[in-house]
């Protein structure tokens, strides 16, 4: 169906055009009316139409005026202009303006359907051509992602055929110039970004952050820069020097440029962004070893965290030796964080005795360790208690360099803060002083904590009376079950909330809420907010760290 403006200042025409014509059975529909060239330039912006059928004769902006400003459009709707018999001259001109056709008055509607059918056939001509076109567009980009992916790898071309592809597909690369690669990885793939890819909003995402890039390039006069797309958020960032300079002062225009673009991704977007790049080649054909160190470089956001730019020539030191890391001792570290067990701090104290004797002293190494710790003991707590990321801001944990503390000592006060935090969460959300029943009980409430959990849920499965499980629970806790099932779904709640991807009644799905107005109410009387102000409060600043204490 294509859509059509009329515009005459002729009130009886307009609404003869509008009701007395059955546009439908020709592929038509009236979207929008105006009574002057100038209201129609205003609508034609809103509405974008197919087709605009006026009237030549108008005050403030004629027929001939509107077409000549129609033509200024890029693909702009077609024209058929209403005049008297005695006006032809105008009629004349406007067909050499580049009007469609004209349909004269009193308007006959057999001759108006004729003209409307030809101007069907040359809309439906236009769309093919477009489709045509976008297929075609589609292979070629195909085609040139393909050829910069060869490139990547290392795939070699003879000179004048590698001249011509780069001529053909529009390819900003320089053979006879020095090359740098970076791959930026968008989002963490965490829950977040996963249902971002579900949703179909990664893409977007993506998107964003290419043309961010690609504003950021603008800024450097100095670079040229080609972007190329690898899997779901991944993309390849290729830099070459706009002119002949020293690969020292390359390497400052690229560290800046990365750095800057970064902290503009961050700011702009609040996205996590994580770059690995890879060392500087001194020719285009060098190009897949800066490839393949920057994909070294990516994975090292294992051990470093991500969120950040990671050079390869950070790891020059690493190359010939590898770092002490205690990895018999990281699951028992783990277990007893998640068990709030006191012999936590002691473990912790071994660790890190054995991490400074074996790495020498040497400050580098005993980060380097602290982070890979961190990285696996969150990796093992993601795996075997993955409830604790919906009541507990993990980031505070795996988002710290430890590359930034400046002694060992520090390294190991803020490693251990970390844990306290952690342990002090696990110890508000499994209360009961280590009783095995309770235990049970929170864990099952913990693990299915988007399920509707009731009484007669947690005694069935703990094979025990209903009364003798509500006693024991308040007695060894200092509340009553339900109590604490609330209190653990509206933190979760709080989380969901506070990240701002989610609506009120979705939070109430995924708590296991039947009707959202029961856990809107819940909601309230727990943080004395409604889940709407709640969320408000965080609009702004999704980093907000402010906690609201519950009355």
């Amino acid at each position: 169906m294509f859509s059509i403006m009329i515009v005459d200042d002729d009130p009886l025409i307009c609404e003869w055009l509008t009701t007395q014509i059955n546009w439908s059975p020709m592929g038509f529909e009236v979207v929008c009316i105006a009574n002057n060239g100038i209201e129609a330039l205003q609508k034609l912006n809103e509405y974008n139409p197919d087709v605009v059928i006026s009237d030549i004769n108008m005050p403030k902006m004629d027929g001939i005026e509107l077409l000549n400003c129609i033509k200024e459009y890029d693909n702009g709707p077609l024209v058929i202009l209403l005049s008297n018999e005695d006006d032809y001259p105008n009629v004349k001109q406007g067909i050499l303006l580049g009007a469609f056709g004209y349909v004269l008055k009193p308007i006959d509607k057999d001759n108006l359907k004729e003209s409307m059918k030809k101007v069907f056939d040359e809309l439906l001509k236009r769309k093919q051509e477009q489709e045509k076109d976008q297929k075609i567009s589609e292979k070629i980009e195909l085609f040139r992602e393909r050829l910069l992916y060869d490139i990547l790898r290392g795939k070699e071309y003879p000179f004048q055929k590698f001249d011509d592809l780069v001529l053909e597909y529009g390819l900003k690369l320089r053979r006879d110039m020095m090359v740098q690669v970076a791959i930026v990885e968008i989002g963490n793939f965490d829950d977040k970004s996963k249902e971002l890819v579900k949703s179909g909003k990664f893409d977007e995402l993506t998107e964003k952050v290419r043309k961010e890039i690609i504003k950021m390039v603008d800024g450097f006069s100095d670079i040229i820069c080609e972007i190329g797309d690898m899997d779901i958020g991944i993309l390849s960032v290729i830099i070459q020097p706009a002119r002949n300079i020293g690969i020292t002062e390359f390497e400052e225009i690229s560290y800046s440029f990365f750095s800057k673009l970064l902290e503009k991704i961050k700011l702009d977007m609040n996205v996590r962004v994580t770059i690995g790049v890879g060392e500087i080649q001194k020719r285009l054909k060098e190009i897949s070893l800066s490839y393949m160190g920057a994909k070294a470089a990516l994975r090292h956001k294992y051990i470093l965290g991500g969120n950040r730019v990671i050079h390869i020539k950070e790891f020059e030191f690493d190359r010939q030796q590898k770092l002490l890391y205690p990895a018999e001792r990281e699951k028992l570290l783990a277990d007893y964080i998640m068990a709030a067990d006191e012999r936590v701090f002691q473990t912790i104290n071994n660790l890190f005795n054995e991490i400074s004797i074996g790495s020498q002293g040497v400050l580098n190494r005993i980060a380097f360790a602290a982070n890979q710790l961190v990285y696996n003991i969150s990796r093992y707590i993601d795996s075997q208690y993955s409830y604790i990321k919906k009541l507990y801001d993990f980031s505070k944990f795996t988002d710290v360099d430890f590359t930034k503390f400046k002694s060992e000592e520090e390294i190991k006060e803020h490693f251990i803060y970390l844990v306290k935090d952690m342990v002090e969460v696990v110890k508000m959300y499994k209360p009961g002083n280590g009783n095995p029943i309770i235990k049970k009980a929170c864990d099952y409430v913990l693990e299915h904590i988007d399920e509707d959990i009731t009484l007669l849920t947690i005694s069935n499965k703990l094979n025990l009376s209903k009364n003798y499980f509500c006693s024991l629970f308040k007695q060894e806790t200092g509340y009553n079950f339900l109590e604490y099932v609330t209190k653990v779904k509206m933190e979760w709640a709080k989380r969901l909330l506070k990240d701002g991807n989610c609506k009120t009644y979705e939070v109430s799905d995924m708590l296991g809420y039947r009707e959202s107005s029961y856990f809107s109410r819940l909601f309230r009387k727990y943080t004395s907010y409604s889940p709407a102000e709640y969320k408000k409060l965080f609009k702004n600043d999704s980093n907000d760290t402010k906690e609201l204490k519950c009355n």
